[in-house]
């Protein structure tokens, strides 16, 4: 009866650890070396890599760190603030009712402590990403200046390692800031501020399944997240599925030159349009680090 319960038990750890997993080590399908991929999230501090098995032997075992885009670049706060700028026949009162202008204003002087009109050529988006930092460093005492996501690009910087991006700032910003529907964009951030608690809760239950490495659960919360928040098939596809082929055009081109660390959003991982899944199909092997 013991034996029967040690295996029951070593096959748990097991279908844990595949199931409950941030780092994964590739290799294979004609590799010399092997890469590495994180998946990584922007409110989790620095203090919380030491608890994921193996990064740091990982990261120091790599050639080059491979992230979404290169922060260092020097033209991303300019580009960043002419995106972020509205039209010139465009402002938040145009793109607001009235009411629900002075309903976003007292929300942002509450805890943003500047008005509406101060910040009326801002982009929505920007706006209600700085709304929720904010949100989430007041009730959650988080400091930005830990986030983990941006780390090992930054070591890599100070140390001399090659940074490579999957992709150009343009592009992310192009998915950032759209220009297409910008009442849409509006309506979004009212809608975030009158479900602000609900907003929290989520960001919680996020962050929780993160800690945990339950990437499949991370997965199965976005898109109940898409369903809650509005976000069409067709908006989540430009936001991952779409990235993620990209990037794997370009991951075996940098991976058969250099040992790489890539560290990316953990979402960008699981799922049939994963990284996991669209790197096995090109034939390498992926598989966690224990």
């Amino acid at each position: 009866m013991n034996r029967i319960k040690l295996l029951i038990l070593f096959v748990i750890i097991c279908i844990s650890t595949v199931n409950a997993q941030l780092l994964w080590k590739i290799s294979g399908h004609g590799l010399k070396q092997n890469s590495y991929l994180l998946g990584t999230h922007h409110l989790i501090s620095i203090s919380f890599l030491d608890s994921i098995p193996g990064v740091y032997p990982a990261f120091n075992k790599s050639k080059m760190v491979v992230s979404e885009i290169v922060f260092s670049n020097q033209d991303v706060s300019a580009k960043i603030q002419k995106a972020s700028t509205l039209p010139d026949s465009v402002t938040m009162k145009n793109l607001l009712s009235a009411e629900d202008f002075d309903f976003v204003n007292k929300e942002l002087i509450d805890v943003l402590k500047m008005n509406l009109l101060s910040i009326n050529k801002m982009h929505p988006s920007l706006i209600q990403t700085f709304y929720e930092l904010e949100l989430y460093k007041e009730r959650a005492h988080f400091d930005p200046n830990t986030k983990s996501d941006s780390y090992f690009q930054l070591v890599a910087s100070q140390k001399g390692i090659p940074v490579a991006g999957l992709e150009t700032v343009d592009k992310q910003i192009e998915l950032l800031f759209p220009k297409d529907n910008l009442k849409k964009s509006a309506e979004e951030l009212v809608k975030t501020i009158r479900k602000k608690d609900l907003l929290f809760a989520d960001y919680q239950q996020l962050n929780k399944l993160y800690r945990s490495g339950d990437i499949k659960g991370l997965s199965e919360m976005n898109k109940a997240w898409n369903r809650e928040w509005g976000v069409t098939a067709e908006e989540n596809a430009r936001q991952l599925d779409l990235r993620n082929i990209e990037w794997v055009k370009q991951l075996p081109e940098l991976m058969k030159s250099n040992s790489c660390f890539i560290a990316v959003g953990a979402l960008h991982l699981p799922g049939e349009n994963g990284l996991i899944h669209l790197l096995r199909k090109k034939g390498y092997k992926v598989k966690p680090v224990k």
